[in-house]
């Protein structure tokens, strides 16, 4: 039952934005940000627990 709960930890909650395209892959543990920005930040970004429970904007 514990590597149950593990496992569910890392499955990732993917969200697009409207802002050109940003997509936001968001686990308990870890998020992941593809920026696509129209006027703006491309790349990726990973951030690790306990920093990846913000807003898109506290990111910019």
């Amino acid at each position: 039952m514990k590597c149950k709960y593990s496992f569910v930890s890392l499955i990732p909650v993917k969200k697009v934005y409207e802002d050109g395209g940003t997509q936001t892959y968001t686990a308990l543990t870890y998020k992941v940000i593809v920026w696509k920005q129209i006027d703006g930040k491309t790349g990726t970004e990973f951030y690790i627990f306990p920093n990846n429970f913000h807003q898109l904007d506290y990111y910019e």
